[in-house]
C-alpha cells in the first residue's frame, strides 16, 4: 500500500536493547487501537480486536502473567509487549492473528509479518540494511499438497509461527521461554435433550457476546452470506446480538449459494445484495485477471504461505464499514471431521495421511521425508483420540495457518470480525466432544435457538448429518422432508473456473513453471510436474495452482512493479 497511508510508532528501552515497532494503515478512530499503547514501564501493541477493548488493554499492559490474561479474553488477537528487561508475544486459541519468531545474530525477533521478522534476523547476521531472502525450500512441501502450511514452518529459514494459546518471552536474564496454555477439558456428550440444550445455550451465549464488538460500530455489518451452514448460522448470531446486517452474495443465478442465501435473507428480513458472476456479456465464458497478477497480489499479501488458488483483497483506501462471514464455522462441526464420513480408527488414519502426505507423487523424496515427522507425531496421537486429533489439527493449521492470509488481506481494507473464532467461543466449542459437533446437531440446535425461522431452510449439498437417514423423532417427518438438501443442477451452478480451464490458460501457467528456478524442482518432482502441465488436467487442478504459486515466489518477479497484463477469457463447459 502507499507509504502515505501508514502511520508508525515505536518504543525503545533506555539502553536501546529492546524495541517495539508498529505500523498501521488503520485510521484514527475511537473503536480502533493506537499502534502502540504506553504501559508506564514499556509499551503494548496488538493485532486484531479485543472483546472489551478498554478493560482488556489495561489488563494486558499491567499484568505480570500475560498467558493467564490472554486465555481469559474474548476477540481475535495477537499481543506484543516490551519492557526494559525484554519482550513478550502471545497468541489466541485460533491464532488468526499470527506471531512469527526467529533468533539470529544475538537478537530475538517477534512480529506479525514473517518476512519482516526474517529480514530483521538476516540483517543481524549479514550486517546488510537490505538483506536477501534465505528460502527454506523444503519447508514449502505443504504448499504443494494443500496451498497452505500444515505445520508451524514458514518459507523463510529460521522463522516459525508461534503455536496457538502460547506466550513467548525473551528476557535479558531469563533467556527465551515458550509457554502454552492447556486446551479446554472435553466434557462428556449430553445424554438427554435437556443436557444438549444447556450445553448449546452456553455456546450460543458466547457467540452473541463475540458479536458485541461489531455492534459498537453503530452501522450494518456486511455479511458474506452463502447457502452453507456456517454463514446462515452467522446471520442468526448477528440477529440475536441485534447487529444490523447487509448480506452480500456472489455467484451464478442458479448456484445453490445464491438461491439459498436469498431465502435466508428474506426469512430474516435483512437487506441482501446479490452480485451475479461476470460473464463478459455472454454465458459461454468468464473473464478473469491474468494468473500472474492474481499470484503477485497473494504472494505480497500472504508472504508465500497461501496458494493463488485462493483470492484475497487487494489494497484500497480503508473503509470503516465492519465485515464478517461464516469463516471458521467448521470449528463448531468438529474441525477436519466436518467432511469425514468414515470416523473409524482406520478412516481417521487415512485422513491424517492425506493431510500430511497428500500428492506424494508430485514432490521429491526429500520433501516427502520432511513431512513424515509431522505425520508420525499426529498419527501416534490419533491412536488415543482420533476425532479429537482431527479437530485440533483443523484449529492449529486450517484456522491458524490457511485462514491467516485472507484475514490479513481483509484487515488492510476494513475492520473484520470472526465471532466463530473468538477466543472464548473456541474454548466453549472445544469443551464439547468433537464427535458430537461432527454430527452437526450442535449447529442445528444453535439455529433453532438463535433464529428458529431458519431451521427448516434446506441445507446446501447434503442433509444435516445427524438426520441424514431419518428425523430425530417420528413427529419430525414433515419438517425432515422440507429440509432435503439443495444440490447444483444448472449448467453454471457448479462451475469453478479455477478447476475448469482450457489449454490457452494452462499455457500461461506452464510457461512460468517450466522456467522457474531450480529450487522449485528441489521440492517438486519435475517429471510428474511436466506430466501434470502437459495437458489440461481433469484432476489435481489444485496442485497446478499451488506449484504455479511457488514458481512465481521463487522466481522473485513479485518484488518489482506489477506488469501490465490483459485479463483472460475462460470458456464455460
Amino acid at each position: 500500500m502507499p507509504a502515505g497511508e501508514i502511520r508508525t510508532a515505536q518504543w525503545i528501552s533506555g539502553d536501546r536493547g529492546v524495541a517495539l515497532l508498529a505500523w498501521s494503515n488503520e485510521p484514527e478512530h475511537g473503536l480502533l487501537p493506537e499502534p502502540l499503547i504506553s504501559s508506564g514501564t514499556g509499551a503494548l501493541g496488538y493485532c486484531g480486536y479485543l472483546g472489551r477493548r478498554a478493560l482488556d488493554e489495561r489488563n494486558l499492559a499491567t499484568t505480570e502473567d500475560l498467558g493467564a490474561v490472554t486465555a481469559s479474553l474474548g476477540g481475535c488477537f495477537s499481543v506484543f509487549r516490551a519492557r526494559e528487561n525484554g519482550i513478550e508475544a502471545a497468541t489466541s486459541l485460533a491464532r488468526v492473528c499470527p506471531v512469527y519468531c526467529a533468533e539470529a545474530g544475538g537478537i530475538y525477533v517477534m512480529g506479525s509479518r514473517a518476512l519482516l521478522v526474517h529480514l530483521v534476523a538476516r540483517a543481524a547476521v549479514t550486517g546488510k540494511v537490505r538483506p536477501s531472502v534465505d528460502w527454506d525450500v523444503m519447508a514449502l512441501q505443504p504448499m504443494v499438497r494443500h496451498g497452505f502450511f500444515t505445520n508451524d514452518e514458514t518459507p523463510f529459514r529460521g522463522v516459525r509461527a508461534l503455536p496457538a494459546a502460547a506466550v513467548l518471552t525473551a528476557g535479558r536474564s531469563a533467556g527465551v521461554r515458550l509457554r502454552t496454555s492447556p486446551l479446554p477439558a472435553v466434557e462428556p456428550a449430553p445424554t438427554s435433550a435437556k443436557q444438549a440444550r444447556e450445553r448449546v445455550e452456553s455456546l450460543a451465549d458466547a457467540l452473541v457476546k463475540a458479536a458485541a464488538p461489531i455492534a459498537r460500530h453503530g452501522e450494518p455489518v456486511r455479511l458474506a452470506l452463502s447457502g452453507g451452514r456456517d454463514s446462515r448460522l452467522m446471520a442468526a448470531v448477528l440477529k440475536a446480538a441485534n447487529v444490523p446486517i447487509v448480506a452480500t452474495t456472489h455467484g451464478f443465478a442458479d448456484d445453490p449459494d445464491v438461491v439459498l442465501a436469498t431465502r435466508i435473507a428474506k426469512r430474516l428480513r435483512i437487506e441482501h445484495q446479490v452480485s451475479l458472476t461476470e460473464t463478459g456479456g455472454r454465458r459461454d465464458a468468464v473473464v478473469v485477471r491474468h494468473p500472474f497478477l492474481r499470484t503477485y497480489d497473494i504472494i505480497r499479501t500472504c508472504e508465500g504461505m497461501t496458494s493463488a488458488y485462493e483470492d484475497v483483497n487487494r489494497w484500497t483506501s480503508y473503509e470503516f464499514t465492519p465485515k464478517t462471514s461464516g469463516s471458521g464455522g467448521e470449528t463448531l462441526r468438529g474441525g477436519f471431521l466436518y467432511n469425514q464420513d468414515d470416523t473409524s480408527p482406520e478412516g481417521i488414519q487415512k485422513r491424517l495421511r492425506t493431510i500430511f502426505l497428500a500428492a506424494e507423487a508430485f514432490v521429491t523424496r526429500q520433501a516427502n521425508e520432511r513431512a513424515l515427522e509431522d505425520y508420525r507425531m499426529w498419527s501416534e496421537r490419533a491412536r488415543a483420540d482420533g476425532p479429537g486429533v482431527l479437530d485440533r489439527i483443523y484449529l492449529f493449521y486450517r484456522s491458524g495457518r490457511w485462514l491467516v492470509g485472507a484475514h490479513t488481506a481483509t484487515l488492510m481494507t476494513s475492520p473484520y470480525y470472526h465471532p466463530f473464532l473468538d477466543n472464548q467461543v473456541v474454548r466453549e466449542a472445544l469443551a464439547l466432544p468433537a464427535d458430537w459437533r461432527w454430527s452437526e446437531e450442535v449447529v442445528f440446535r444453535l439455529l433453532e435457538l438463535l433464529a428458529p425461522e431458519l431451521a427448516d431452510i434446506r441445507p446446501e449439498g447434503k442433509r444435516w448429518r445427524f438426520e441424514r437417514d431419518r428425523p430425530r423423532h417420528l413427529i419430525g417427518w414433515p419438517a425432515w422432508w422440507r429440509r432435503s438438501a439443495l444440490v447444483p443442477e444448472g449448467r453454471t451452478s457448479g462451475f469453478n473456473w479455477r478447476k475448469s480451464f482450457d489449454e490457452d490458460f494452462l499455457a500461461l501457467l506452464r510457461d512460468e513453471v517450466m522456467n522457474a528456478p531450480q529450487e522449485l524442482f528441489d521440492v517438486v518432482h519435475r517429471p510428474k510436474i511436466e506430466e501434470l502441465f502437459g495437458t489440461v488436467p481433469k484432476s489435481w487442478t489444485n496442485q497446478v495452482w499451488h506449484v504455479y504459486t511457488l514458481a512465481v515466489l521463487l522466481a522473485g518477479t513479485w518484488r518489482g512493479a506489477p506488469p501490465d497484463l490483459p485479463p483472460v477469457r475462460i470458456p464455460i463447459p
